[in-house]
């Protein structure tokens, strides 16, 4: 009996703090940070909807810098036995985040197409991250770039926290980040209001949720699948969607359209062809203003400047906006869908002196005159 006693007191001592060490995948302080880690690439969009600092001093600051660390972990943890459970959620989290990803925006092409304008958000970021004047194909790699690191980072952060859960529990994940979306600023700068626009966004979280969860839930044997189809699966998979966003968006050249829309003027400025601007999406200080060249034969009116300024055909205009703070307005110049373009106005923008001096008295003029001003001949407004 004695000794029957201590063989069951010395199987408690081996046994017990086994079971006490493994509360997360490779411990619970491991798992803390790498979830912290993966929801640092979103901060960029948050402080700047916040107001705290421009939008490139966090992406530079925390978006990449925590990307490198969380790749650094993936390649570390793999050459550690002891780490192989966080090595394991790592790769689930990154890849069940970039399917999940996949599937948000394939949920959304549908709506794109029939001119509802969801990606826009997307554009912007990359206008932000260079503080750019105007969007052009380096703007959209680097936005797109950014929108697809943000879900494999949350892909992340779930999955060093939840694996081995029921697949549901990503569902709800997902209604999470959408409702700290429209609960935060991030929805009032992108607009994201109405009914309709808030029902499609939380659908489009579950369409991310789902393959997160299905791959998260069963994390060895999704593994295992990965490994059946190669050594570095997760590493080629990532390669292959920036092969495909760079062959995508050309970054090495800009259309001829763009190139003349940013020749228009100093500054933010924009060619109007067929009702679009060319580029789409201009970015202003508060209170600030683009230049606009018309290039078709017919007017158009812009409802959302000040006093509603009219580009007249072959003429280039300068549109003024009254926002003071950080939103991004959608400028239409007629009712078709994809018609004009957008403003960012940036509160963070330095603009020159003398420029932002006479673009504040265009504000002004437009706002008491309620007409417009205009820079192509004599009467044009001086610079």
């Amino acid at each position: 009996m004695a000794e029957r006693a201590r063989g069951e007191q010395r199987t408690s001592t081996v046994v017990g703090p086994v079971v006490r060490a493994r509360p997360g995948p490779g411990g619970r302080g491991a798992a803390i940070l790498c979830a912290l880690l993966g929801l640092l690439p979103v901060t960029p969009v948050l402080a700047w909807s916040y107001g705290l600092a421009p939008f490139a001093v966090w992406f530079w600051s925390a978006t990449v810098p925590s990307l490198a660390l969380l790749a650094a972990l993936g390649v570390a943890t793999a050459r550690r036995p002891h780490r192989r459970r966080l090595h394991r959620a790592l790769v689930v989290g990154a890849v069940g985040g970039l399917l999940g990803t996949l599937g948000y925006d394939l949920f959304r092409v549908p709506f794109a197409l029939a001119g509802v304008r969801l990606f826009a958000p997307i554009d912007t970021y990359g206008v932000l991250a260079l503080g750019a004047d105007s969007s052009d194909p380096r703007t959209g790699l680097l936005g797109w770039a950014f929108h697809f690191s943000n879900g494999i980072g949350f892909g992340i952060s779930y999955a060093v926290l939840a694996s081995g859960r029921r697949w549901q529990w990503a569902l709800a994940w997902g209604l999470m980040i959408e409702t700290l979306v429209v609960a935060s600023p991030v929805a009032g700068v992108y607009a994201l209001r109405g009914p309709g626009l808030i029902a499609i966004a939380y659908a489009g979280h579950l369409a991310y949720g789902t393959p997160l969860g299905l791959l998260a839930a069963d994390p060895e044997r999704t593994v295992g699948r990965l490994r059946e189809v190669g050594p570095h699966t997760t590493a080629y998979a990532l390669l292959a969607v920036l092969l495909v966003l760079v062959v995508w968006q050309r970054p090495f050249g800009t259309p001829a359209t763009v190139r003349a829309g940013q020749r228009v003027a100093p500054g933010p400025s924009a060619l109007v062809l067929d009702g679009r601007f060319h580029p789409q999406y201009l970015r202003i200080p508060a209170h600030g203003c683009v230049d606009l060249h018309n290039g078709d034969p017919v007017p158009y009116t812009l409802p959302a400047a000040v006093g509603s300024p009219r580009l007249e055909p072959g003429r280039t205009t300068t549109a003024c906006f009254a926002a003071a703070g950080n939103a991004v307005l959608r400028v239409r110049t007629s009712d078709r869908p994809y018609a004009g373009g957008f403003v960012i106005v940036d509160r963070t923008a330095v603009a020159d002196r003398q420029a932002d001096a006479n673009r504040t008295a265009a504000v002004d003029r437009a706002a008491l005159a309620d007409r417009t001003v205009s820079r192509s001949g004599p009467e044009g407004a001086p610079r």
